[in-house]
């Protein structure tokens, strides 16, 4: 389970920069820059989450005796 979050972390953090390059480099409108700027931080939020997730099944898994790596 601890590696599917991470996978699915890093799928979204790597989205997240595909939609900064676009901010920076990308010829967009003005219009679509604050959707892009959305994306972004949605990226960040949901990435964030996943990592406390993920923090709370390590220690979890911890705090049981006999419980295996």
């Amino acid at each position: 389970m601890k590696y599917v979050i991470r996978i699915i972390q890093a799928s979204t953090l790597l989205g997240g920069v595909e939609f900064i390059v676009m901010l920076l480099f990308g010829d967009l409108t003005e219009s679509v820059k604050p959707v892009v700027l959305g994306a972004v931080l949605a990226s960040l939020i949901i990435a964030g989450v996943l990592g406390i997730i993920d923090r709370k099944f390590v220690s979890k898994r911890n705090k049981v005796p006999g419980a295996l790596s």
